[in-house]
């Protein structure tokens, strides 16, 4: 990893040596003075009370390697010079499935799992963070909720009237000043968004920070690309997914780059130490894709994962899980789904159903049990794959154990429940699954006859 603009000496290094006079694209130009108020104050205290809250509450992705190579990248995108007042940049991963980063006014950066899972180098990555690192120094966060408060202002005095008879004694502490103060400001203006101008404002300065850093501009276009290619049924959107937003971002920074001179001929991409460094964070975004009910996504990141580390049993241990939890659904959404109509349906589904209720009102179709077959052919064939390269990977045995469980063949479980058992006996879910051992050998135990001579005759 460069240290911060390092590629700004190659660059210059290159202009003496060849006496090139053509000139260079020059660095973003540095935010106008910021003059503090009480309001900003304000929203840079909870900026750092959030920053506590979810790091206290297991938010926060742990591992130290990762958030190393993330603060790296964040730190070669920043300009030279010292830091805006009142900043201290952090750079965290967030545990999410859903593709999104946001900064916070106080320089703090988040990149949830999700986006890391979906991106497919650094470059991409790259352009996402100079994104955020520009809603901090052009203090996006404070104009935004200036605004945000002069908008609500008449709502807050008329709520505030009927909730003062109730405050005192209320729920207190930061939980409470979170969810009844931070969350409508930050949560409202930072996470889902700004303004259509800062948000414009932010991608144009990211194309210059990321071209200054001599990573490939290009690779901002593709990352788009990729958030517009969901393979989930998308019924809510935060803004990097949001699909107008993101058709209109695409034109804008495409003349961005257009426009601009790469400092060097071969911009960097850094596919493989991108994949090397993510490939665990990714691995463990699958299970929150498939509590999250993103089953689909879940499948597209372990085949990615699977095709790109083809000696990685833990990579297709998550495949087999991946889509063991797809169960009744096609691993893209189909035409009929994406619809109107289709989406309509889902939203109702969602508020009648639960998960085991949509997933038999899907079983209940031809298509649900060919897609079921489907899924659970694949699932087996990616825990196979993952015990025939470890045969000592628990997990693999698990989760066989689990869809032999689905599939109504008891001996074949049980086998795979005893395995792993014998290679975790240290297992959390140990008793768990004891229980379905059990349950498995006694279903699949030969019935017992008896041949008892007939009594003798008196």
């Amino acid at each position: 990893m460069q240290l911060r603009w390092s590629a700004l000496g190659l660059a210059l290094l290159l202009i003496l040596v060849k006496g090139a006079t053509a000139q260079q694209p020059s660095a973003p130009a540095p935010p106008p003075a910021f003059k503090f108020t009480d309001v900003d104050l304000e929203l840079l205290e909870k900026s750092n009370e959030l920053d506590r809250y979810m790091d206290e509450k297991g938010m926060v992705y742990s591992d130290p390697a990762l958030t190393e190579y993330v603060t790296a990248l964040g730190d070669d995108l920043l300009p030279p010079g010292p830091d805006p007042e009142r900043v201290v940049w952090k750079f965290h991963v967030l545990r999410d499935p859903i593709p999104n980063a946001f900064a916070l006014a106080n320089g703090s950066i988040y990149v949830n799992t999700g986006l890391l899972a979906l991106l497919e180098n650094e470059a991409q990555l790259a352009g996402v963070i100079a994104h955020e690192e520009t809603h901090v120094l052009n203090r996006h966060p404070y104009l935004e909720n200036r605004s945000y408060r002069r908008k609500s202002v008449a709502a807050n005095i008329l709520a505030g009237v009927g909730a003062a008879g109730g405050e005192a004694g209320g729920i207190g502490g930061a939980a409470a000043v979170l969810m009844g103060t931070v969350a409508p400001a930050i949560v409202e203006t930072t996470i889902y968004g700004y303004s259509r101008e800062l948000e414009k404002e932010a991608d144009i300065r990211a194309v210059a920070a990321v071209n200054m850093a001599d990573y490939s501009t290009e690779e901002m276009i593709n990352a788009f690309k990729l958030l517009e290619s969901s393979h989930e049924v998308e019924l809510s959107h935060v803004f990097y997914q949001d699909h107008p937003k993101l058709d209109d971002r695409i034109g804008y920074v495409s003349d961005a780059i257009h426009d601009t001179r790469p400092l060097t001929r071969h911009p960097m991409v850094e596919e493989e130490r991108y994949v090397a460094a993510t490939e665990k964070v990714s691995r463990d975004d699958i299970a929150l894709d498939i509590r999250a009910g993103r089953e689909r996504t879940a499948v597209a990141v372990a085949l990615r994962l699977a095709k790109q580390n083809p000696k990685s049993s833990e990579d297709f241990r998550a495949l087999g899980d991946a889509f063991r939890a797809l169960g009744p659904r096609t691993p893209d959404p189909t035409p009929e789904e994406l619809s109107s109509k289709g989406k309509k349906d889902a939203r109702k589904m969602e508020t009648k159903f639960t998960d085991q209720e949509y997933d038999d009102a899907l079983m209940a179709t031809p298509a649900g049990q060919a897609a079921m077959q489907a899924s659970q052919k694949k699932s087996e064939e990616a825990y196979q794959k993952a015990v025939e390269l470890d045969p000592g990977n628990a997990a693999a045995h698990r989760g066989l154990g689990f869809l032999y469980e689905k599939q109504r063949l008891p001996a074949q479980c049980a086998g795979e429940f005893r395995e792993y058992l014998e290679l975790a006996p240290n297992a959390l879910d140990q008793l768990q699954i004891r229980r379905r051992l059990e349950s498995a050998e006694k279903e699949s135990a030969p019935p017992v006859t008896t041949n008892a001579a007939p009594s003798p005759k008196p």
